[in-house]
């Protein structure tokens, strides 16, 4: 590595600030340097090198015009150059004009102060170089850079990267440290070469003037270490009398101390670039060679692009490491905020969750200083300790954070607890309150290794003075650290400060709230009046109780005086000119008059102040609102004025002794005096005791003093004795008064004469004997006549509740005063809907005049209405009632109301229409086929077809046809009707349905083959909980249908679905039956019909096929026994299919053992 050295036992030497660095007047001599005035552009300086570069001597240039050996179109370019990026280096390409010939170079250009500062490097041609063609070079280094995952691989493949790109021995990653120390963390090199990766160097390596050299030249290249110097002719600038600033230059000669550094580690060539980070330096790229090697300013350039570019992505790469860790701190930060703004005090806050005030920046202990008060967390010094660490750390607080990860060499009595606070960060809160965070971390030891031992001595020269020498050994030196803890990153630096900025805030922001809020609670106004400009401030409060909007107030005497009250305004001006005249302290109460028009009383306080002629030159003052003063005020004097005038006796007494002697009387008014005789003076100081005697009640006075001693009211009626002895009745009430923080202070006792009232009583009390005997008398007789009404009433109401018709009552007006619970049930009402007008609603429209008009004709006591109506359900359904009414007169003959009953008629309604309907179909069904029977005998028994046999066996196979018919007729309707009313019995048991299918088909067999039907049983191995018999009736009357509407030649399929598992159905049956046929097929319209009693698709079927119209009503019987459902699905012209399902059994039935 390269470095000035200079250190010590006790820390760096800053000697080398004093070599020139920066005004060598000398350069290396792979270029040439010009130093040009910068306007007339004349050669002031040029290095001693200039005839072998471009064949002219130094002497031949000095004091001439650069344009004289520079083609014009180029110093256009220099001139544009320096207009765009005056305060920049340039990149320029320069050729000389030499007689026969042309020198080309590349190099830089920058202005310092008023002179132009030119480095060129020769180059073959003007295309052999350029900053663009840089491009190719740098291409892929940075794409793989830029694909590095993190800082390590970053800077490893920048030095890969490089070292390919100049072809040197050896590219390290040098990083510093925060105190100027360095370390290699990482390296490509030559196989022979001895690795330096993980080596450390003192900060005295490359002292601090060596370190701010690099932040200004971003490369530096040493061609050949073993160069000889080029001086600058002169060696001053002409212009400042002094050495060039050679600060920026590129081509600067190396310091002699560095040079020989770099022969002590045996390098000949060396090129270092510039890393940096958030404008600091962070590190350096360097490169060595053994032997001499130059690198052309295309690819050193080249270099300067990647080292741009590793700046930028350095800040990415080890900001992202640290993104999740300081996401994690900014989280506990914020949750540490809430629990503050939410906590009495911050401290509280901060000790509601200790673990994560330690996390928050990864310590292992800690304490909070509240004044004297310290709360220790986790891992800590004794506190004794920690109290002498808060002495002296105090002083060193710098910006409120204090952090070192080093304590025991700042704070040496540190060294006995080192082990678990070596490493310490103290917030400051407030250091006048002695408010402080201390996060102590504990002793990390480690092994460093470094690249020769770090404190070397120091040599002298003869005079005393230091002297520079570099580091002659590299060998590996190592030491073990100790007293120092793993160093506070700055995320964790910067959360501690961002706590603090949150507690200040959320500390402040609870001091104002409360001061806003005592400043609001005690309604207080500030002014400032300047007399002599007639200008008035009134603060925020000030204008709210004036009634103003804040801002509002127009500032001057004469906008206040606007708003007094018109009446206070002269009293006011008085009381402030006395207050003048005399000097004193200005205090006047008066009114003010809102905007609203609301009057408010104020009372305002001032002082003047005087110049030192004894001029009033200010006067400043508050203003309190008094309205509710004034208010109580005017209240005592109303309540004066009152006691004053009343008829009653009013005394107050204090409020204790409750007992001997008891509390004495303050105050009587007048009129105790003109009710006992006695005056004010002759009572106080005495007890109300004076006003008692014989005759007074005692169980009256005890119930006094038991509520004086718990603090009651109490009122009693006594007798007192009036000072001349005569006894007089009183009406007492007795209160408690309490100041305002609840004690209680006086009695105040209030008494009535009542002498009058209770001769009153007396008289009152002998006649209501008197009454009370009559009322007893009469009373007796109610209470027999009432008890004959309720034992008839409850008769009554016991016949009706329990009645199985309905029973109402209606006044003559027609309203509802009663129903019973049967007549509430057939109405669909309640007991409280029906009264007054409300059973109306439950009538239908149409019906409701009929009833009134029938009402309205009972007149006479026997007559009796007698009606049907429709009356409507809560759900809307219509049902027929039949109401029986009879009107009820009083003992005089005055109609007071009706009384009847009512009964529900809808279902027998429903029966008689299904009994006509039933005995009209059957009358019809059997009418046919006897008409047809009948009219076949009648040609039979007339002779007629005695010579037509064949004839007359047709008539007599017709009338046995319909015979059968009519027997098959009446044997379905009984049939159904005994299914209907459950007399037929079912008899579950478990069936194979197979086998029932099995029997259904064996029973329509000879039919199917008769019409040429195949049957089609699918196998089925299901067993159901069901009546066999009644299936396979089910089955055949399906199967018969089935076989008489298909077509000959057809299939008539039967098959069975086992619908455990399925959702197909939504009742959730066990097993499903299907009987299919191919024939004509059902509308849609006559699906549901068909299971009806007498229906049938086609009415000619019944002659047809030979149906009764019953079939399909008796097998929805059977199903509907089972507890299933029957349905049809048909597509017209291809057919029908039925379809039943039989349930599982409830559980608990049924089981199989």
């Amino acid at each position: 590595m390269k470095a000035m050295v200079l250190t010590s036992e006790k820390g760096d030497r800053d000697d080398t600030d004093c070599e020139l660095i920066y005004a060598p007047a000398s350069i290396q001599p792979h270029g040439i340097l010009l130093v040009v005035e910068s306007t007339v552009l004349k050669i002031l300086q040029v290095s001693n090198n200039t005839f072998k570069a471009i064949g002219i001597y130094p002497q031949e240039l000095l004091g001439k015009f650069l344009h004289g050996f520079v083609e014009t179109e180029e110093i256009k370019a220099i001139q544009k150059a320096l207009c765009e990026n005056s305060n920049q280096t340039n990149d320029i390409s320069l050729s000389f004009k030499i007689p026969n010939r042309k020198s080309f170079f590349h190099g830089t250009l920058y202005q310092l102060s008023s002179v132009l500062i030119f480095e060129l490097e020769q180059v073959v041609s003007p295309k052999a170089s350029n900053y663009f063609n840089s491009y190719h070079l740098v291409q892929k280094p940075i794409d793989k850079i830029h694909n590095t995952p993190n800082l390590q691989l970053l800077c490893q493949t920048v030095v890969e990267e490089v070292r390919r790109m100049i072809g040197f021995d050896r590219a390290i990653v040098y990083q510093f440290d925060a105190t100027g120390a360095g370390k290699v963390v990482a390296e490509d090199k030559a196989e022979n070469l001895a690795p330096l990766l993980g080596m450390h160097y003192p900060a005295a390596d490359i002292p601090p003037q060596a370190r701010k050299q690099f932040t200004m030249n971003l490369i530096r290249f040493i061609p050949d270490i073993h160069y000889q110097a080029v001086e600058l002719i002169p060696e001053c600038n002409p212009l400042t009398g002094r050495p060039l600033d050679m600060g920026l230059s590129l081509l600067r000669t190396v310091s002699p101390c560095h040079v020989q550094y770099l022969k002590n580690m045996n390098i000949g060539a060396s090129m270092t670039v510039t890393l940096i980070k958030d404008r600091k330096l962070w590190g350096l790229i360097a490169c060595h060679h053994r032997t001499p090697k130059y690198i052309n300013y295309e690819t050193r350039t080249a270099c300067e692009l990647v080292a741009k570019f590793v700046n930028l992505e350095l800040s990415y790469k080890q900001d992202s490491e640290d993104r999740d860790y300081a996401i994690n701190l900014k989280e506990i930060c914020h949750k540490f905020i809430a629990e503050i703004s939410q906590s009495h005090c911050f401290v509280e806050g901060l000790l509601k969750s200790r673990d994560e005030l330690l996390a928050l920046v990864g310590a292992i202990g800690g304490v909070v200083c509240a004044n004297e008060n310290l709360t220790a967390i986790g891992t800590t010094p004794e506190l004794g300790e920690i109290r002498n660490l808060i002495a002296w750390i105090k002083p060193q607080i710098n910006n409120d954070v204090f952090y070192t990860d080093s304590l025991s060499k700042l704070y040496p009595p540190s060294e006995k607890f080192k082990k678990i606070a070596s490493g310490l960060l103290v917030l400051a809160i407030s250091e006048m309150q002695n408010y402080y965070i201390l996060w102590f971390r504990p002793e990390a030891i480690q092994t460093v290794n470094w690249a020769g031992k770090p404190d070397w001595p120091i040599e002298f020269k003869p005079d005393g003075t230091p002297l520079m020498s570099p580091r002659t050994s590299f060998e590996l030196w190592q030491e073990t650290v100790r007293s120092k803890s793993l160093p506070w990153l700055p995320c964790e630096i910067e959360i501690a400060r961002e706590l603090r900025v949150a507690i200040a805030s959320i500390e402040l922001r609870k001091i104002n709230q409360q001061l806003n809020l005592a400043l609001s609670a005690t309604k207080i106004g500030f002014w400032d009046w300047d007399i002599q400009k007639n200008r008035m401030v009134w603060s925020r409060e000030h204008e709210e109780l004036f009634g103003l909007a804040p801002g509002t107030f127009g500032g001057t005497d004469q906008s206040f005086a606007a708003c007094v009250h018109p009446e206070d305004l002269k009293a006011l001006e008085n009381a402030r000119n006395q207050a003048l005249a005399e000097r004193s302290d200005f205090c006047h109460e008066h009114r003010v008059v809102w905007p609203d028009g609301s009057i408010h009383w104020m009372e305002g306080k001032g002082k003047f102040f005087y110049t030192e002629t004894g001029e009033a030159v200010r006067m400043v003052g508050t203003v309190t609102e008094i309205t509710d003063r004034k208010a109580k005020e005017l209240q005592l004097r109303l309540l004066e004025s009152v006691i004053t005038t009343t008829n009653d006796a009013v005394l107050i007494t204090e409020a204790e002794p409750i007992d001997e002697p008891g509390p004495r009387i303050l105050y009587v008014n007048p009129a105790f005096t003109r009710m006992s005789g006695y005056t004010l003076e002759e009572v106080v100081g005495k007890t109300p005791r004076i006003l008692q005697g014989e005759k007074t009640n005692r169980a009256s006075l005890d119930r006094i003093r038991r509520a004086l001693k718990t603090w009651q009211p109490v009122r009693v009626d006594l007798i007192n004795y009036r000072k001349d002895g005569t006894e007089f009745w009183v009406e007492l009430s007795i209160v408690p008064i309490a100041d305002e923080t609840g004690w209680f202070t006086h009695w105040v006792a209030v008494q009535r004469d009542i002498s009058d009232r209770k001769q009153a009583e007396a008289a009152l009390q002998q006649l209501n004997e008197l009454l009370e005997m009559r009322v007893l008398q009469r009373t007796r007789e109610l209470e027999i006549s009432q008890t004959e009404l309720r034992e008839s009433e409850a008769l009554f109401r016991s016949l009706s509740e329990s009645s199985p018709v309905g029973i109402f009552k209606i006044d003559a007006e027609g309203k509802c005063t009663y129903t019973n619970p049967r007549c509430q049930a057939i109405g669909g009402f309640t007991a409280a809907e029906a009264l007054g007008d409300g059973w109306m609603r439950f009538v239908h429209p149409e019906d409701i005049k009929l009833i009134q008009s029938k009402w309205s004709e009972l007149r006479s006591p026997g007559e009796e209405l007698s009606c049907e109506f429709r009356h409507i359900q809560p759900d809307g359904t219509i049902r027929f009632g039949r109401a029986k009414a009879a009107p009820i007169f009083a003992d005089g003959g005055q109609l007071i109301g009706y009384v009847g009953t009512v009964t529900d008629i809808t279902e027998s309604r429903a029966i008689e229409k299904m009994k006509n309907e039933f005995i009209s179909i059957v009358s019809h069904e059997l009418r046919t086929p006897l008409t047809s029977i009948r009219g076949s005998l009648g040609l039979l028994a007339a002779g007629v077809l005695k010579d037509r046999p064949e004839t007359a066996k047709q008539m007599l196979e017709i009338a046995s046809s319909d015979t059968e018919r009519l027997v098959r007729l009446v044997n379905d309707i009984l049939d159904l009707e005994r299914l209907d009313s459950s007399q037929v019995t079912i008899v579950k048991q478990w069936c194979d349905v197979q086998v029932l299918m099995r029997k259904s088909a064996e029973a329509v067999m000879s039919v199917a083959a008769e019409n040429k039907i195949n049957l089609s049983i699918l196998p089925a191995t299901a067993q159901i909980w069901a009546d066999p018999d009644r299936i396979v009736q089910l089955l055949v009357n399906l199967l018969s249908n089935a076989i008489k509407f298909s077509a000959p030649g057809c299939t008539v399929t039967v098959r069975v679905e086992d619908l455990v598992d399925s959702l197909r159905d939504s009742y959730a049956s066990r097993v499903l039956f299907e009987v299919k046929d191919r024939g004509r097929g059902i509308p849609a319209d006559k699906l549901e019909t068909i299971f009806g009693r007498f229906q049938q698709v086609d009415g000619s079927d019944s002659r047809q096929k030979g149906g009764t119209g019953l079939g399909l009503a008796i097998c929805r019987s059977i199903v509907q026994q089972h507890g299933g459902r029957i349905w049809a699905e048909s597509v017209v012209s291809e057919g029908t299919s039925f379809y039943f399902t039989v349930p599982a059994p409830p559980e608990g039935e049924g089981e199989k053992f």
